[in-house]
């Protein structure tokens, strides 16, 4: 099992955000970002619960954003 700690789920959180909202990103944060991924091991993030609950938050408002 791969653990991402704090600072690498950080990163995660904010690329799937900005890919989500169609907004610029780095390639080299998303390399990185992949390499992470990449050894085929479930990923537990340390603060899942609160990540989901963010990126569930700004896709809500997105989503209010565009009616």
């Amino acid at each position: 099992m791969l653990m991402l700690n704090d600072a690498q789920a950080l990163i995660v959180e904010s690329l799937l955000t900005k890919m989500l909202i169609n907004d610029a990103y780095s390639v080299a944060q998303l390399e990185e970002a992949i390499g992470w991924f990449q050894q085929g091991r479930t990923v537990s993030c340390p603060f899942e619960q609160t990540w989901s609950k963010n990126l569930a938050d700004e896709i809500v408002r997105q989503l209010r954003s565009e009616i």
